[in-house]
């Protein structure tokens, strides 16, 4: 029946004639089921209905007096079913109808309109099935759209493989990495693409797969796709559970295996560096002790020879001479560990290497040629001659021996650079400060060193010759760092090696002057000594040499085993001491601490501090102070007499 229910399907019947359109309403308003219908007489009225409302069902004349109702089924095409009727039926205009989408095609007659309630019923449940099967299809076109995005999306590199390995897809990542588009790839075998091979790789991740079962997972570096890469092969099965193909995600790593071994490099130069310092903490700590007892020892050599016979004083000058030996030993671990002390002066670079290349010329054997090279105008530097000459000397001689027997050329050159923050680094890879240096360079056309060679050249004692070589290179580094300097080595087996020195021009160097810091170098011919000297040293067996030796020269001693207590008594009887005589490395309180306080007390006093170390930080705390002075362990007895002479004629 018709009704003005919401719920209700809505008709729209569209006939121009007035007694089919009443049979028709009536046939609805007696069926069964609850129907809403609307009417129109004319296409034009049905196109404007249709922009207002959607109906569920539309029953329409075929033929009209203004144009047949193929245009309108097309316009309900989507939207609801359409059934047509037509006065006189006929197959083939039943077919045109049914071909521009009708839903039904009726012959009119009253048995037809009578029969309209269940062709429509009919109708309508056979579109809801159509439209939900049109619901499925687009679900299932839109997700396999939304696939086929997400695929080519992705930024990993896929690819998916039967198991005849041949690609039956691959996404645009991988076939853009390839220099190809989506659509090259299917069809083509992936050893072919890959390794440019007619048959698939021995270690083929889809081989093992089926082999091994499961996941195969491994990092690789692809030459074809130019880059380190996370590989993953996974197995892809149909319903009955066989396997039909293998999907490969290649996930690029080519950044992370750049910082990972960056990373392993810094480790490496950090644990070298680390080695380093610890090797010249240690040489530094030996060499400080052992200076401390060979004093005692040449202190004792130096009593002994004016009281023994002439063939004792031959085996006491023999220990001294031993004891000597030692104390160059020690200097050469001071400066293998920074710490050996500098006698600055201005160094002309270009002449004492000149000089050192033609007094090594000589001594060489003649299959090795030298060649020097030098660029420009070279400014001088702030240096120790003596220390440089070593460096020069102990480069120029391996530069030698790695020759061999074999015929070969040494170059030494001499250049001006300027070097901007970051250009260069050094033999542990840290960056030289950006500045001005005068380049040295020895290079070689010897054997060459591999890598592990090169990281142990400068262990102290190392060689590739025999044992015991000593602490040459090693010193070097010492020496270099002394001098604010940097040093590269580069070498490459069978090819040679190449050493390059950076020594740091000072801004004042063209002014610079020897350092000022007075030492027990000096040496003035003084009368014996008098007064009394605070003697200060923690080793027990030093205070006790040092007070005989005192003693000797002719001055009276008081001793102290650390600074707090030098300080302490120098406070308690300052107008009974005339100098202060003390050690610089000492618990409780240094001498350079010890100083400062004394220089509190008093500013006339002379005091002078000895150590094994360098003088680099005793020169900073003393600088202008004319009574205060400096002497390196192990001493001369004689020379530190005529320092004490000096600063007690100053204070006069």
């Amino acid at each position: 029946m018709l009704c003005d229910t919401p719920n209700a399907p809505l008709i729209l019947l569209v006939e121009s004639d007035l007694q089919a359109a009443t049979s028709i309403r009536q046939a609805f308003d007696t069926a069964p089921g609850q129907y809403r219908m609307d009417s129109v007489a004319a296409l034009p009225d049905a196109y404007e209905y249709l922009e207002r409302r959607s109906p569920d069902l539309v029953i329409a004349d075929y033929l009209l007096a203004d144009g047949d109702n193929n245009t309108l089924v097309a316009k309900t095409f989507g939207i609801c079913p359409v059934i047509l009727m037509a006065a006189q039926g006929n197959e083939r205009t039943a077919v045109m109808a049914i071909k521009a989408g009708a839903q039904d095609y009726l012959a009119k007659s009253p048995e037809a309109y009578a029969s309209l309630p269940e062709i429509s019923q009919a109708a309508l449940r056979e579109w809801q099935i159509l439209e939900e099967r049109r619901k499925i299809q687009e679900k299932v076109s839109r997700g396999k759209r939304e696939w086929e995005q997400t695929f080519d999306a992705v930024s990993d590199l896929i690819l998916i493989v039967d198991t005849n390995h041949t690609i039956s897809r691959a996404n645009r990542a991988m076939a853009e990495r390839l220099g190809l588009s989506p659509a090259d790839l299917p069809g083509r075998k992936c050893y072919e693409v890959f390794h440019h091979s007619s048959t698939p790789s021995h270690c083929c991740p889809f081989d093992r797969l089926i082999g091994e079962g499961g996941e195969q997972r491994e990092e690789i570096e692809e030459p074809t796709l130019k880059g380190f890469f996370e590989l993953t092969a996974s197995p892809l099965y149909d319903e009955q559970g066989e396997l039909v193909a293998c999907v490969h995600v290649a996930r690029e790593i080519t950044e992370r295996k750049r910082i990972e071994e960056e990373h392993l490099a810094l480790e490496q130069q950090l644990q070298q560096a680390q080695k380093l310092e610890s090797l010249g903490v240690l040489a530094g700590g030996i060499a400080h002790d052992f200076n401390n007892i060979l004093m005692i020892i040449l202190g004792h050599c130096y009593l002994a020879e004016d009281d023994e016979a002439d063939a004792q004083r031959t085996h006491l000058k023999q220990i001294e001479t031993a004891a000597s030996r030692a104390a160059d030993l020690c200097r050469q671990m001071l400066a293998y560990a920074g710490k050996s002390p500098l006698v600055q002066s201005r160094v002309e670079l270009r002449a004492l290497v000149q000089e050192m290349v033609e007094m090594l010329r000589s001594a060489m054997k003649k299959n090795v040629t030298f060649d020097f090279e030098e660029s420009g105008v070279l400014p001088e530097i702030m240096g120790d001659k003596a220390k440089i000459q070593q460096i020069v000397m102990n480069l120029i001689v391996n530069a030698a021996e790695a020759i061999g027997e074999q015929t070969g050329v040494v170059t030494v050159g001499l250049s001006s650079r300027e070097l901007d923050s970051g250009q260069e680094a050094d033999f542990l890879g840290n960056p030289i400060p950006a500045g001005s240096y005068v380049c040295l360079k020895v290079a070689d056309t010897g054997c060459g060193m591999d890598e592990e060679t090169r990281k142990r050249i400068f262990e102290p004692f190392f060689t590739t010759k025999f044992t015991g070589r000593g602490l040459g290179m090693s010193a070097i580094i010492g020496i270099v760092k002394s001098h604010a300097g940097a040093l590269q080595v580069g070498s490459t087996p069978g090819v040679g090696t190449i050493f390059k020195v950076y020594f740091p021009i000072s801004t004042g160097a063209g002014d610079a002057k020897a350092s000022p810091l007075r030492t027990a170098d000096s040496r003035e011919g003084d009368p014996g000594g008098q007064g009394t000297v605070l003697l200060v040293d923690d080793e027990p067996e030093l205070r006790a040499i040092g007070a005989i030796l005192l003693k000797a020269m002719g001055f009276s001693v008081l001793t102290a085993e650390d600074g707090g207590g030098a300080v302490h008594l120098y406070e308690e009887r300052k107008a009974d001491i005339d100098l202060v005589f003390m050690d610089l490395t000492m618990p409780k309180m240094d001498g350079i601490k010890a100083y400062q306080e004394m220089r509190r007390l008093s500013k006339t006093v002379p005091i002078v501090i000895c150590s094994g170390y360098d003088n680099n930080e005793i020169s900073l705390a003393i600088k202008q102070d004319l009574l205060a002075g400096f002497v390196s362990k192990p001493y001369q007895t004689e020379q530190v007499r005529q320092l004490l002479m000096r600063l007690l004629q100053k204070e006069l």
